[in-house]
């Protein structure tokens, strides 16, 4: 499973929440979360972790072999996500242009073996990362409900529906439009509604260490919820046998 996950306007909170759904995720395999983003990578100056391994290594490395289930290329952070790291300002940008081409069926391939999570940053109609939507099976747009980030969503979202088959949103924090409003506004469906949690979002961002009860902090009890919305692994499996 390939999903992407970015946003069209503003910093709502991707990376958070795919790091919330790493975090969080209820199955055996457990997922990767691959920063994409040609801005910058941040998770690596949140958390402290070095830039090798992460992105760069595994641009190398598919040079001249498969990467399997990229294991030696991801990072554990304290809260149980694994991160593909990408390296900051122009590193990232000079990295995510060279795996633009090849990448998207990188991640397809890894996504045989372990779900990813694929963190594209901000989609403008320029950004590289537009190259992956062509291999996602979904693409998570992560948007505050006010008018300003919708509006421009809604903009967007016939270019982003036309590279992706199934788009889904995220709905952040408090705003004047409730997910039923929003939905036949932009014609997308609503996967998720993640209440405002500045401690859970700040021990994501390694601003908060994780203490006792963090996984019910708002913010990763939201995340649990929508990563039980997909089938076990085994379910899949069986359903397939049965079709």
């Amino acid at each position: 499973m390939l999903v992407a996950v970015g946003s069209v306007k503003g910093s709502p909170g991707a990376t958070t929440w795919a790091l919330a759904v790493a975090a969080r995720w209820p199955y055996e395999a457990a997922p990767v979360v691959v920063e994409l983003d040609a801005s910058g990578g941040d998770v690596g100056s949140r958390f402290g972790v070095h830039d090798v391994p992460g992105l760069s290594s595994l641009v190398t490395a598919v040079r001249h072999a498969p990467i399997g289930d990229a294991a030696e290329y991801a990072q554990p952070l304290p809260t149980g996500a694994q991160v593909i790291v990408a390296p900051p300002a122009d590193a990232a940008a000079a990295t995510t242009a060279e795996f633009t081409t090849r990448g998207p069926a990188v991640l397809r391939e890894l996504a045989a073996h372990r779900p990813v999570f694929a963190d594209l940053g901000r989609l403008d109609p320029a950004s590289p990362a537009l190259s992956y939507l062509d291999k996602a099976d979904e693409l998570l747009l992560v948007v505050r409900p006010v008018a300003a980030q919708l509006r421009h969503l809604k903009a967007r979202l016939g270019v982003l529906a036309g590279r992706c088959a199934l788009v889904r949103l995220v709905l952040v924090g408090p705003g004047p439009y409730g997910p039923d409003e929003i939905a036949i506004y932009t014609g997308v469906p609503v996967a998720a509604v993640v209440p405002d949690d500045p401690v859970g979002a700040g021990i994501l961002a390694g601003s908060y260490r994780p203490g006792r009860g963090w996984l019910r902090r708002p913010l990763l009890a939201a995340a649990r919820t929508f990563a039980l919305t997909y089938p076990a692994p085994e379910t899949a499996d069986h359903e397939v046998a049965l079709g």
